[in-house]
Protein backbone atom coordinates (compact mmCIF):
# COMPACT_ATOMS: atom_id res chain seq x y z
CA UNK A 1 0.00 0.00 0.00
CA UNK A 2 1.31 3.05 -0.66
CA UNK A 3 2.21 5.78 2.29
CA UNK A 4 -0.63 8.10 2.44
CA UNK A 5 0.27 9.78 5.58
CA UNK A 6 0.32 13.66 5.01
CA UNK A 7 3.77 15.69 6.01
CA UNK A 8 4.81 19.55 6.00
CA UNK A 9 7.99 21.06 4.82
CA UNK A 10 8.88 24.47 4.92
CA UNK A 11 9.95 25.20 1.02
CA UNK A 12 14.05 26.30 1.20
CA UNK A 13 13.80 27.57 -2.85
CA UNK A 14 11.46 29.08 -5.55
CA UNK A 15 13.19 28.96 -8.80
CA UNK A 16 10.89 31.56 -12.12
CA UNK A 17 11.38 29.88 -14.70
CA UNK A 18 8.68 32.54 -16.66
CA UNK A 19 5.39 33.90 -15.52
CA UNK A 20 3.32 31.48 -14.50
CA UNK A 21 6.06 28.60 -14.23
CA UNK A 22 7.67 27.94 -11.24
CA UNK A 23 10.16 24.81 -9.25
CA UNK A 24 9.53 24.81 -5.36
CA UNK A 25 12.38 22.94 -3.31
CA UNK A 26 11.62 21.46 -0.19
CA UNK A 27 14.21 19.05 1.66
CA UNK A 28 13.75 15.60 0.24
CA UNK A 29 11.58 13.46 2.26
CA UNK A 30 11.76 10.34 0.67
CA UNK A 31 13.23 8.31 -1.86
CA UNK A 32 11.36 8.52 -5.39
CA UNK A 33 12.33 6.63 -8.93
CA UNK A 34 11.14 8.88 -12.07
CA UNK A 35 7.67 8.90 -13.60
CA UNK A 36 5.97 8.81 -9.58
CA UNK A 37 4.56 11.68 -8.35
CA UNK A 38 3.07 13.09 -4.65
CA UNK A 39 -0.06 14.54 -3.54
CA UNK A 40 0.68 18.30 -2.81
CA UNK A 41 -1.60 20.45 -0.05
CA UNK A 42 -1.97 23.89 0.38
CA UNK A 43 -2.74 24.51 3.98
CA UNK A 44 -6.59 25.75 3.43
CA UNK A 45 -6.69 25.09 0.22
CA UNK A 46 -6.69 22.09 -1.52
CA UNK A 47 -4.57 19.02 -2.52
CA UNK A 48 -3.54 18.05 -6.19
CA UNK A 49 -1.04 15.71 -7.69
CA UNK A 50 2.32 16.50 -9.25
CA UNK A 51 4.93 14.81 -10.79
CA UNK A 52 8.30 15.14 -9.41
CA UNK A 53 10.88 17.09 -11.65
CA UNK A 54 13.88 16.01 -9.79
CA UNK A 55 15.24 14.41 -6.44
CA UNK A 56 18.85 15.65 -6.21
CA UNK A 57 21.56 17.21 -3.60
CA UNK A 58 18.93 15.89 -0.66
CA UNK A 59 16.18 18.22 -2.40
CA UNK A 60 12.37 17.47 -3.96
CA UNK A 61 11.54 19.70 -6.56
CA UNK A 62 8.04 20.23 -8.18
CA UNK A 63 7.82 22.35 -10.95
CA UNK A 64 4.34 24.37 -11.53
CA UNK A 65 2.70 26.14 -13.84
CA UNK A 66 -0.42 28.20 -12.64
CA UNK A 67 -3.15 27.33 -15.11
CA UNK A 68 -5.88 26.75 -12.54
CA UNK A 69 -7.13 28.61 -9.08
CA UNK A 70 -5.07 26.07 -7.46
CA UNK A 71 -1.43 26.19 -9.03
CA UNK A 72 -2.13 29.58 -9.08
CA UNK A 73 -2.68 30.24 -5.63
CA UNK A 74 0.78 28.07 -5.62
CA UNK A 75 2.31 31.13 -7.42
CA UNK A 76 2.36 32.82 -4.36
CA UNK A 77 4.14 30.29 -2.09
CA UNK A 78 7.74 31.85 -1.20
CA UNK A 79 10.76 30.33 0.58
CA UNK A 80 9.63 29.82 4.25
CA UNK A 81 6.33 28.68 3.42
CA UNK A 82 4.73 25.39 3.91
CA UNK A 83 3.26 22.79 2.10
CA UNK A 84 1.90 19.12 2.49
CA UNK A 85 3.27 16.41 0.62
CA UNK A 86 2.60 12.67 0.49
CA UNK A 87 3.92 9.93 -1.45
CA UNK A 88 5.57 9.13 -3.63
CA UNK A 89 3.13 7.48 -5.58
CA UNK A 90 2.18 5.17 -8.76
CA UNK A 91 4.47 2.90 -10.99
CA UNK A 92 7.63 5.05 -12.49
CA UNK A 93 9.45 4.70 -15.77
CA UNK A 94 11.71 1.83 -16.79
CA UNK A 95 15.15 3.04 -17.76
CA UNK A 96 16.08 1.58 -20.72
CA UNK A 97 19.52 2.17 -22.66
CA UNK A 98 19.53 4.28 -26.07
CA UNK A 99 16.14 6.12 -25.72
CA UNK A 100 14.39 8.83 -26.53
CA UNK A 101 12.39 11.39 -24.01
CA UNK A 102 9.71 13.07 -25.68
CA UNK A 103 8.02 16.29 -23.85
CA UNK A 104 5.04 18.38 -24.11
CA UNK A 105 5.31 21.64 -22.51
CA UNK A 106 5.26 21.66 -18.64
CA UNK A 107 4.74 17.34 -19.31
CA UNK A 108 8.36 17.61 -19.79
CA UNK A 109 9.19 17.89 -15.63
CA UNK A 110 9.20 14.05 -14.97
CA UNK A 111 11.20 13.09 -18.22
CA UNK A 112 13.72 15.76 -16.57
CA UNK A 113 14.06 13.70 -13.53
CA UNK A 114 14.09 10.81 -15.71
CA UNK A 115 17.14 12.47 -18.07
CA UNK A 116 19.15 12.88 -14.73
CA UNK A 117 18.71 9.01 -13.82
CA UNK A 118 19.38 8.44 -17.41
CA UNK A 119 22.88 10.23 -17.31
CA UNK A 120 23.73 8.77 -14.03
CA UNK A 121 23.29 5.41 -14.98
CA UNK A 122 25.31 6.41 -18.42
CA UNK A 123 22.85 4.90 -20.03
CA UNK A 124 22.28 6.57 -24.11
CA UNK A 125 18.99 9.10 -24.52
CA UNK A 126 17.63 11.91 -26.88
CA UNK A 127 15.35 14.57 -25.77
CA UNK A 128 12.41 16.12 -27.72
CA UNK A 129 10.52 18.76 -26.39
CA UNK A 130 7.45 20.62 -28.05
CA UNK A 131 5.65 24.02 -26.51
CA UNK A 132 3.22 26.60 -27.58
CA UNK A 133 6.25 29.45 -27.16
CA UNK A 134 9.01 29.85 -25.26
CA UNK A 135 7.74 31.43 -22.23
CA UNK A 136 6.26 27.48 -21.78
CA UNK A 137 10.07 26.06 -21.59
CA UNK A 138 11.11 25.09 -18.75
CA UNK A 139 14.58 24.22 -17.19
CA UNK A 140 15.54 26.27 -20.62
CA UNK A 141 19.28 27.00 -19.28
CA UNK A 142 19.41 22.72 -19.16
CA UNK A 143 18.52 21.88 -22.34
CA UNK A 144 21.49 22.05 -24.51
CA UNK A 145 21.80 19.14 -27.66
CA UNK A 146 18.19 18.76 -26.75
CA UNK A 147 15.62 19.16 -29.99
CA UNK A 148 12.82 21.81 -29.30
CA UNK A 149 9.98 22.94 -31.28
CA UNK A 150 7.33 25.94 -31.05
CA UNK A 151 4.01 25.98 -32.00
CA UNK A 152 4.89 30.06 -32.52
CA UNK A 153 8.17 29.27 -34.02
CA UNK A 154 9.90 31.53 -30.73
CA UNK A 155 11.94 28.83 -30.22
CA UNK A 156 13.51 25.53 -31.68
CA UNK A 157 11.73 24.56 -35.36
CA UNK A 158 8.26 26.16 -36.22
CA UNK A 159 5.65 22.78 -35.14
CA UNK A 160 5.36 20.38 -33.29
CA UNK A 161 7.05 18.15 -31.32
CA UNK A 162 6.31 14.89 -33.59
CA UNK A 163 8.17 17.08 -36.44
CA UNK A 164 11.33 17.10 -34.82
CA UNK A 165 10.88 13.47 -33.31
CA UNK A 166 10.23 11.18 -36.67
CA UNK A 167 13.99 12.22 -37.84
CA UNK A 168 15.23 11.88 -34.49
CA UNK A 169 14.38 8.43 -34.40
CA UNK A 170 15.39 7.30 -37.88
CA UNK A 171 19.23 8.70 -36.78
CA UNK A 172 18.70 7.02 -32.96
CA UNK A 173 16.79 4.15 -33.97
CA UNK A 174 16.12 3.52 -30.02
CA UNK A 175 15.48 0.88 -27.84
CA UNK A 176 12.37 2.73 -25.72
CA UNK A 177 10.74 5.73 -26.23
CA UNK A 178 9.37 7.81 -23.28
CA UNK A 179 7.05 10.32 -23.20
CA UNK A 180 4.85 12.91 -20.86
CA UNK A 181 2.54 15.81 -21.81
CA UNK A 182 -0.57 16.54 -23.88
CA UNK A 183 -2.83 13.93 -24.12
CA UNK A 184 -3.21 14.14 -28.04
CA UNK A 185 0.66 14.85 -28.35
CA UNK A 186 0.99 11.29 -26.07
CA UNK A 187 -1.68 9.52 -28.85
CA UNK A 188 0.79 10.73 -31.50
CA UNK A 189 3.66 9.58 -29.87
CA UNK A 190 2.16 6.11 -29.05
CA UNK A 191 1.13 5.56 -32.58
CA UNK A 192 4.60 6.37 -34.15
CA UNK A 193 6.20 3.94 -31.95
CA UNK A 194 3.74 1.20 -32.66
CA UNK A 195 4.40 2.31 -36.54
CA UNK A 196 8.13 1.25 -35.77
CA UNK A 197 8.06 -1.19 -33.37
CA UNK A 198 9.64 0.64 -30.25
CA UNK A 199 8.54 -0.05 -26.53
CA UNK A 200 7.13 3.22 -25.52
CA UNK A 201 6.43 4.19 -22.03
CA UNK A 202 3.48 7.18 -21.92
CA UNK A 203 2.77 9.11 -18.64
CA UNK A 204 -0.59 9.57 -18.18
CA UNK A 205 -2.41 12.66 -16.23
CA UNK A 206 -6.01 12.08 -14.37
CA UNK A 207 -8.08 13.82 -11.81
CA UNK A 208 -7.33 12.26 -8.68
CA UNK A 209 -9.17 12.21 -5.05
CA UNK A 210 -7.14 9.75 -2.87
CA UNK A 211 -4.20 9.09 -4.71
CA UNK A 212 -3.38 5.60 -3.58
CA UNK A 213 -6.38 3.42 -5.44
CA UNK A 214 -9.20 3.17 -3.13
CA UNK A 215 -11.14 5.89 -4.33
CA UNK A 216 -11.18 4.41 -8.39
CA UNK A 217 -11.62 8.31 -9.75
CA UNK A 218 -8.92 8.06 -12.11
CA UNK A 219 -9.84 4.61 -13.39
CA UNK A 220 -9.85 4.29 -17.00
CA UNK A 221 -12.58 3.32 -19.08
CA UNK A 222 -11.67 -0.35 -20.68
CA UNK A 223 -9.15 -1.87 -18.87
CA UNK A 224 -10.24 0.11 -15.40
CA UNK A 225 -6.61 0.72 -14.50
CA UNK A 226 -5.69 3.23 -11.72
CA UNK A 227 -3.37 6.04 -13.20
CA UNK A 228 -2.73 6.65 -9.08
CA UNK A 229 -1.48 2.92 -8.73
CA UNK A 230 -1.06 1.04 -12.48
CA UNK A 231 0.08 4.46 -13.85
CA UNK A 232 1.11 6.98 -14.40
CA UNK A 233 3.41 5.55 -16.60
CA UNK A 234 1.57 2.95 -18.65
CA UNK A 235 3.33 0.61 -21.45
CA UNK A 236 1.96 2.03 -24.98
CA UNK A 237 0.81 -1.70 -25.74
CA UNK A 238 -1.23 -2.02 -22.17
CA UNK A 239 -3.60 1.12 -23.50
CA UNK A 240 -4.98 -0.73 -26.41
CA UNK A 241 -8.05 -1.44 -24.80
CA UNK A 242 -8.73 2.11 -23.43
CA UNK A 243 -11.63 3.72 -24.49
CA UNK A 244 -11.12 7.94 -23.14
CA UNK A 245 -7.96 8.50 -24.19
CA UNK A 246 -8.09 11.58 -25.91
CA UNK A 247 -11.41 12.66 -24.69
CA UNK A 248 -12.21 15.30 -21.63
CA UNK A 249 -11.29 13.89 -18.53
CA UNK A 250 -13.71 13.45 -15.73
CA UNK A 251 -14.32 16.21 -13.09
CA UNK A 252 -14.07 15.78 -9.33
CA UNK A 253 -18.16 15.30 -9.55
CA UNK A 254 -17.32 11.64 -12.06
CA UNK A 255 -18.80 13.48 -15.39
CA UNK A 256 -16.94 13.64 -18.07
CA UNK A 257 -17.69 17.20 -19.77
CA UNK A 258 -19.08 17.75 -22.86
CA UNK A 259 -16.53 17.68 -26.06
CA UNK A 260 -16.46 21.39 -27.43
CA UNK A 261 -17.97 21.64 -30.86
Amino acid sequence: MPDARMRTFKVVRVIEHAPLLKSFYVDAPFAAEPGQFVNLWIPGVDEKPFSISDLADGLLELSVKGLGSFTRRLMDVRPGDWLGIRGPHGSPFRLEDNSVLVGGGIGFAPLRFLARRLRDAGLKHRVAIGVRARDDLIFSTELTGYEIASEDGSVGELGRVTGVLEPMLDAARPRAIYAAGPEPMLLAVRDIAKQRGIPAQLSLERYMKCGVGLCGQCCLDGPGARVCVEGPVFEGSALEGVTELGAPHRTASGRRPTRAG
